[in-house]
């Protein structure tokens, strides 16, 4: 899923400053598929870069704003799943004062 993924590279910014290839050897994912992930950070600007020699390097751009950010985005995944079963209303409970 796209918003864990963007919660796991936020978790490991949080705790300090890293490279696409360092992130997606700890995450096992793609440096490519990081990449992606990364710029649609950086496009909300949760994340900021800079180079570091041939290397880029990204550090989140307000820890506070990211943090709370992935815990909204979270919360959003939980309360859609908790909801994915409920279709409304029963009748019966329609007519009950």
């Amino acid at each position: 899923m796209e918003s864990e993924t963007r919660q796991r590279i936020i978790a490991l910014l949080y705790s300090a400053p890293q490279g696409p290839t360092e992130i997606a050897s700890m995450l096992g994912l793609s440096q490519p598929y990081i990449s992606n992930h990364l710029a649609a950070l950086k496009s909300h600007r949760l994340v900021k870069s800079h180079r570091e020699g041939r290397k880029s390097v990204y550090e989140l751009e307000d820890k506070a704003r990211a943090a709370m950010m992935a815990a909204l985005a979270g919360f959003s995944e939980e309360s859609r799943g908790l909801n994915a079963g409920h279709r409304g209303p029963r009748k019966t409970e329609l007519h009950r004062s």
